[in-house]
């Protein structure tokens, strides 16, 4: 099984019970976190809400940015699984395949994709 997910999805989904789940059931899952650092559904919502206001004319509107943000990939060996951050493009496919050969072995597997384009995912 793979998920993708974006960041604001990741932590607010509360990782630490999901992964020790997935440790104590023994699920062989890969995460994938695209990790902007940006919750955007936040910005979609109020951005279509009000798409003049304040929020749009903005450089760093409130309640979007997801600043400092844990080690998402710690999470994951921390409950026995396969962690990688990844902040190169080119390094992307070698970190998915590090983590499908945990995934294969039996392991749950986190990738945690820095992606600092901007709008919000």
């Amino acid at each position: 099984m793979i998920s993708i997910l974006g960041d604001g999805s990741y932590i607010f989904s509360n990782p630490v019970a999901v992964h020790h789940a997935a440790q104590m059931h023994k699920l062989p899952v890969l995460f994938v976190v695209i990790n902007n650092a940006m919750w955007g559904a936040v910005r979609r919502a109020t951005l279509g809400m009000y798409p003049q206001g304040e929020a749009a004319k903005s450089n760093k509107p409130p309640f979007i940015d997801l600043d400092d943000l844990p080690a998402f990939e710690t999470i994951c060996t921390a409950s026995g699984g396969y962690g990688e951050r990844v902040e190169d493009p080119a390094a992307l496919p070698g970190a998915l395949q590090r983590a499908l050969d945990a995934v294969d072995r039996g392991q749950q597997a986190l990738v945690n994709v820095i992606s600092r384009g901007g709008a919000g995912g």
